[in-house]
């Protein structure tokens, strides 16, 4: 992960911290440093870096699995037959998979009919872009009410 990135969800941790209720619609978990010998078994790729800033984590309409979710979800992946080794299971956006390629870091978006792709770019773009910046609008229908939008703006990560 970059470095703004990381300013970003310490900035993001300490003002979700401040108001509990918050809890509704964000929540950024501690990051999770006990993953080291088991990375390669997952191949995390790119994500390993992200859980070690925020071990999963609740952006409005978009879930990002915590290390403990990660093994339980896979199952998505179970239709891609020969093509289900590239990929891992990363989160969801509005309850639809979100997956990431584990050889280029890249994310996508799987559609309900779970054969169409939407592509957010590599892992550190997608965050930045969208799910901490004004991307989420392009993902996130009626998002200018969005309480995770509204609280990236308050917080000044997303200019008016």
């Amino acid at each position: 992960m970059n470095e703004e990135i990381t300013k970003i969800i310490d900035c993001l941790k300490e003002g979700l911290q401040e108001d509990p209720s918050t809890i509704v619609f964000g929540k950024l978990n501690d990051g999770f440093a006990g993953i080291h010998e088991e990375a390669d078994s997952l191949k995390l790729g790119k994500y390993y870096d992200l859980l070690q800033l925020t071990n999963g984590a609740r952006c409005g309409d978009i879930d990002l699995w915590s290390y403990s979710e990660l093994e339980r979800n896979q199952y998505v992946l179970s239709d891609m037959q020969d093509e289900e080794e590239s990929w891992l299971s990363i989160g969801q956006i509005l309850y639809e998979p979100l997956l990431m390629n584990r050889f280029d870091g890249n994310v996508y978006k799987l559609d309900e009919d779970g054969t169409t792709m939407n592509g957010f770019g590599e892992l550190d773009f997608f965050m930045q872009n969208v799910v901490f910046g004004s991307g989420y609008c392009k993902v996130i229908p009626d998002s200018e009410q969005d309480d995770w939008f509204l609280f990236l703006k308050k917080k000044g990560i997303i200019s008016d």
